[in-house]
């Protein structure tokens, strides 16, 4: 036994240093080799956009709706897409193909927005187009004969003629002109960027072979003819063909700068999409504003965990001790994991490992409840730390379970909408839940087990080190303690509880009635559900409200709604209007720059939402809290399968989870109508994790009734379900004691990103205990004794 106890703290032990090795800033990796094998990977923290900058955005194929994409069709530009971004040097970039018609790609550290979704979304199909004896001015659309499927139609037999022009004012082809295509881009080899020998920037060619033979022979019979090199159907250059070309290698020059060089090299290196694509969405953020959120998640994170390492130990003592130690292992182990899969960190992600810390100590109080229990009940301390390890098991199992349904189907819908920030929130919570479970049991358990062996004869006569008030009884005398202990009676006063969350639930309808009456809506949504653009810049200058607004006007962005953030010295404004396309964007902020005062990009943010998706964001997320209610629901029912009636502690924890559900969003329609708060994506993460956190804190009362109700035949089911609250209300008010520690310090430093987030959950969080003790559990005891017929029966007779 000693020996086993002993293996597994050195085996603990050896993982602790491993990961803190893994943990270390200095990136180590992992290299191994064995014979032919090997594996290399470099071990480094993931940064989100919102953590380091960048630019996000949502492509959506450009066809009509009832126009089939094929898989393969989607594959290709996604594959295209991605070589673009990685030929434009962006470290770590994210493409992937959303659904049958999206693809969704990041790209952290990008300065240049504009030039980087131009480079990704343009279709990038290169034409060499024979022009005859007119020169085409740079920037003329033409109509080519070049099919979608790459094939060219047979060359015109009459000859395009008319007046040749090199210089002068642009010159339109008429509509009925078709251009006969010589090549596509297809044959394209390689293409870059380098300059002449007077310095101008021009782009370098080269063609594959079959390609070299056909420019061959065209340009031997077409001397001095117009060749147009013509990009997504528009003339970017147009020489005169001054002598065979057979070598295969050309030139195409023009007056360009390197930006755009690079761009027109990279898209013609990769190739042109098989598909149109249309950003949907776009999200910027500045570096700057990552940070500054960062450093302060990071300062009040480290305050809560400060405040919860000491409580546990002030209020657990020993156990607590342990607690915190396992505590530290659960948070070396996670930081480690995030590296080794890897997990890519954002803000609302840092939020998930905190709060998953919480649940971690959630874990750790239920088996020292349990075992204090235990201890009270005369056991020794052996027979103690083993009951309250398995007893503890199943709550802390069952109660977990339904935290992971809440993160599956909060990673699915960050998946399929771009809301990357919830899908970090969603897996570093997944994570986090699953380590604590193992921290809990494994972990903690052998720190218990090991400092028992070494040191459990004291600790019999030292009852306090435990946590556990006055000398351990014998099994004796804790039962006749037990038979005359006074039940303070909590379901017989049900009414007053129903009435009290009643009004306050009524406070916050009237506050989405108002709310729906001044904006048309119960709370006020941000651009992630109605679309259109949210901006906020902060300028060199101080600007005037007018000026902002004057800009807008001019592009045809009516009725923008301006104001100013923060105080008078941080010139920041939030500028929030109808969907703005990037090409519109970029010449509103060279107004800007020129009326107002210069951007400073590394502290703006750009958010902005086509209507499209906003609808379909609105309509995902009702599903997704419905479907969350319904995989609960059959989830309880399928744990609580050996009561009688399972079906019925499905439904008064869903019934729970609806009322924190209405009080959270009651506080928000509230604080919508008084401060302007808006509903967005991370909302949505919230009111998903006041639901898991919800089921879990009622899980945890039902299966104590589950496991009363053998052992108490002769109690009615109401006084069973008051004993039931009574022996698990210490953990539920030092769980929630936890989570408001982490949860406060984040609201207080954490920092105005997160601000409204964080309200939501802590609202939420404080409900969903309210709601475990003193709804779910009351409601059920109703209808277990039959009172919801008795209302009907009473309803019916009065009305005979």
């Amino acid at each position: 036994m000693k020996d086993r106890k002993a293996t597994i703290l050195a085996i603990i032990i050896v993982l602790i240093l491993a990961v803190t090795w893994i943990d270390l800033p200095t990136n180590p990796g992992i290299h191994l080799k064995i014979g032919d094998w090997s594996y290399d990977q470099d071990i480094k923290v993931h940064q989100g956009l919102d953590l380091q900058g960048g630019v996000q955005v949502l492509l959506e194929v450009d066809l009509p709706a009832d126009q089939e994409v094929s898989a393969e069709e989607l594959e290709t530009a996604r594959v295209i897409v991605e070589n673009r971004v990685n030929g434009m040097g962006v470290v770590e970039p994210l493409v992937q193909t959303q659904g049958e018609r999206r693809i969704i790609v990041e790209l952290p550290g990008v300065e240049n927005e504009e030039l980087a979704i131009a480079t990704i979304r343009e279709t990038g199909l290169l034409e060499f187009v024979d022009a005859g004896a007119t020169y085409q001015n740079v920037g003329t659309e033409l109509k080519t004969d070049y099919l979608t499927g790459g094939e060219s139609a047979p060359e015109p037999s009459a000859t395009i003629t008319g007046t040749e022009t090199v210089t002068g004012t642009e010159q339109v082809t008429p509509p009925a002109q078709t251009f006969h295509t010589v090549m596509a881009g297809t044959h394209l080899k390689t293409a870059y960027a380098s300059r002449d020998q007077m310095g101008a920037l021009e782009i370098h060619f080269e063609l594959d072979n079959d390609g070299a033979q056909i420019f061959s022979d065209y340009t031997a019979t077409h001397i001095n003819q117009f060749l147009c090199i013509v990009l997504d159907k528009k003339v970017i250059s147009c020489p005169r063909i001054q002598s065979i070309i057979p070598d295969g290698q050309g030139r195409i020059t023009g007056n360009f700068s390197l930006e755009d060089a690079r761009k027109l090299a990279v898209q013609l290196r990769y190739g042109a999409l098989p598909i149109p694509l249309r950003v949907e969405t776009t999200r910027k953020v500045g570096p700057t504003l990552g940070q500054e959120s960062v450093q302060k998640s990071i300062q009040a994170g480290t305050i809560g965990l400060a405040v919860v390492l000491l409580f546990m130990l002030i209020y657990y003592r020993l156990p607590g001790l342990l607690a915190d130690f396992a505590l530290i292992t659960y948070a070396l182990i996670n930081f480690a994991a995030f590296k080794l899969i890897p997990v890519t960190l954002t803000l609302p992600g840092i939020t998930g490992f905190l709060l998953s810390t919480g649940m971690a100590v959630d874990a750790n109080i239920l088996i020292f409840e349990r075992m204090k229990e235990e201890l009270r009940g005369g056991r020794s301390l052996w027979p103690a730390l083993r009951a309250g390890f398995d007893r503890a098991w199943t709550s802390i199992r069952d109660s977990n379970i339904s935290t992971i349904i809440t993160c599956a189907i909060l990673a699915y819908f960050g998946s399929n909408f771009g809301a990357s920030m919830v899908r970090g929130f969603a897996i570093t919570l997944f994570v986090g839940v699953v380590i604590s479970m193992f921290t809990a049991v494994m972990v903690t358990r052998s720190f218990m087990e090991n400092v028992f062996s070494w040191f459990g004869k004291r600790l019999k006569d030292k009852p306090w080190l435990l946590g556990v008030e006055g000398k351990m009884q014998t099994p004796s005398k804790a039962a006749a303690d037990k038979k005359t202990s006074f039940i303070f009676d909590i379901v017989g006063r049900r009414k007053w509880y129903f009435g009290f969350s009643g009004i306050i639930i009524a406070l916050g309808i009237g506050a989405m009635v108002f709310s729906t009456l001044t904006t048309g809506s119960p709370v006020h949504l941000s651009v992630d559900f109605t679309g259109g653009s949210l901006l906020v810049y902060k300028f060199t200058e101080s600007g005037s409200e007018d000026e902002i607004r004057t800009v807008f006007n001019t592009h045809g962005i009516t009725n923008p709604e301006v104001r100013k953030l923060g105080d008078a010295s941080e010139n920041t404004w939030q500028v929030r209007s109808a969907f703005i396309d990037a090409d519109t964007l970029k010449a509103i902020e060279n107004d800007l720059e020129a009326e107002v005062g210069g951007i400073v990009r590394e502290a703006s943010n750009v958010t902005a939402v086509s209507p499209a998706i906003g609808g379909e964001v609105t309509q995902a997320a009702a599903v997704a809290v419905v479907v969350a209610a319904a995989v609960i629901l059959a989830f309880i029912w399928w744990a609580f399968r050996r009561v009688p009636r399972p079906y019925r502690y499905g439904v008064s924890a869903i019934a729970a989870m609806i009322h924190d559900i209405l009080v959270a969003l009651g506080f928000f329609a509230l604080f919508g109508v008084i401060f302007g708060w808006e509903v967005d994506a991370l909302f949505l993460t919230a009111i998903l994790t006041v639901i898991g956190f919800s089921v879990q804190d009622t899980i945890v009362v039902f299966d104590r009734i589950r496991e009363n109700i053998p052992r108490r035949r002769g109690e009615s089911f109401e006084m069973v379900a008051n004993r039931s609250i009574l022996e698990t209300i210490h953990r539920s008010l030092a769980t929630q004691l936890n989570a408001i520690f982490i949860m406060v310090a984040l609201l207080l430093f954490g920092g105005a990103s997160i601000e409204k987030f964080i309200a939501t959950m802590l609202v939420g969080m404080l409900s969903g205990t309210y709601s475990s003790i003193f709804i779910a559990v009351p409601l059920l005891v109703v209808w277990e004794n039959g009172e919801f017929g008795r209302l009907f029966r009473r309803k019916k007779s009065s009305a005979a």
